[in-house]
């Protein structure tokens, strides 16, 4: 009889196990920024479409930059699966990442500046160079002066291309690297001449005093936040990938026809996965300068026509050709160009075609 019982338990716990097997979803690894795109991606998660359409999201949220997110990967590629960075950190930090760009998660340029203090003297001439009228600036103001930035981003690039209206490059200016730690915390203890920043701490250093020079939008410049995949993952799980975007761009279309609706949500985002506490105002003025793409027009930017190189493939061989010039006087042991640069086959548009049919399941 115990004999009985005991092959009764284990053939239970047999079923049982085989059960909660079946039961499992597949996962997919995001690691994306504590910024705009991290947040459609949390509010996405929050509602359940990873689990709707099959799949469950093990999601983290990085509060530094997108050449960090590189770095991880290289060091270790099962550490993500998707990720999102713009594309500064991805032609200088991409060496050996064998990822695909599949989709725009927005456009930062808005949201990407540099700063100074109120009472800097780059704030006493404004349209030194005609075609930048609004722009704030002079030679004699700017050199010399030392600009904090973190890590090798949009921002600095946002810097590069405003020095470079002065006659002006990186050389010119001293540079000082923010630590890996919260820049709000680090900007109430040292008040540094100026910034580049940014959002959420662009938003934090204007809470302190700081001001607005420029802002890589007033500069003409576009600022893509891409989506990248881990090439052997995607290859291998092509219906998951197409999935995640879906999900993706189910937040991203709320945000283009009902904004509003996203304010509390933004608010609750920071305030619970970085505590911070903006008002419902500074959120949705934040949400308003990510400018965002829907699933259908992106997919037209994505397609390529006969032997031309598609939109995305244009804009992004422009952004690597002016990033290595503008960039090519900082000395750091983080960048590490990438190889694939010469070429945008990198960029794979048959993912994002394949998230239509999911997208419209949401």
């Amino acid at each position: 009889m115990n004999s009985f019982i005991s092959k009764l338990v284990c053939v239970c716990a047999l079923m049982f196990s085989f059960l909660c097997s079946a039961a499992e979803l597949p996962k997919v690894k995001a690691t994306f920024l504590m910024e705009h795109e991290g947040f459609l991606l949390w509010y996405a998660e929050q509602q359940g479409w990873d689990k709707k359409l099959g799949f469950e999201l093990d999601l983290t949220i990085s509060s530094y930059n997108g050449l960090a997110l590189m770095n991880q990967y290289r060091k270790d590629p099962t550490s993500w699966n998707i990720s999102c960075t713009s594309h500064v950190p991805f032609i200088m930090g991409g060496k050996d990442v064998f990822v695909e760009v599949i989709a725009i998660a927005n456009d930062e340029s808005a949201a990407t500046s540099v700063l100074a203090m109120e009472n800097s003297d780059i704030f006493k001439t404004q349209g030194y160079d005609e075609y930048f009228p609004k722009v704030y600036g002079s030679p004699e103001a700017i050199k010399g002066k030392t600009f904090a930035f973190k890590g090798v981003s949009s921002a600095i690039y946002t810097l590069a291309r405003w020095l470079d209206i002065f006659g002006l490059d990186l050389n010119d200016v001293k540079l000082i690297k923010f630590p890996d730690s919260d820049i709000s915390g680090e900007l109430q203890k040292n008040k540094y001449h100026a910034l580049a920043l940014w959002s959420p701490d662009l938003n934090d250093a204007l809470k302190l005093g700081y001001k607005e020079v420029v802002s890589a939008e007033q500069l003409g410049e576009v600022i893509p936040c891409t989506i990248k995949v881990d090439e052997k993952f995607a290859h291998e799980n092509p219906e998951l990938v197409a999935k995640f975007l879906a999900m993706y761009f189910k937040a991203l279309q709320i945000q283009l026809d009902d904004i509003d609706s996203l304010v509390d949500s933004y608010q609750q985002f920071y305030r619970q996965l970085a505590s911070k506490e903006y008002t419902k105002e500074e959120c949705l003025d934040d949400l308003k300068k990510h400018h965002v793409t829907s699933l259908d027009e992106q997919i037209k930017l994505f397609e390529q026509q006969g032997h031309r190189r598609s939109w995305i493939q244009n804009l992004e061989k422009d952004l690597t050709s002016n990033t290595l010039v503008v960039l090519k006087s900082l000395d750091t042991n983080d960048i590490q160009i990438s190889n694939r640069i010469k070429s945008q086959k990198y960029i794979n548009s048959e993912y994002i075609k394949l998230a239509k049919k999911y997208f419209e399941q949401l």
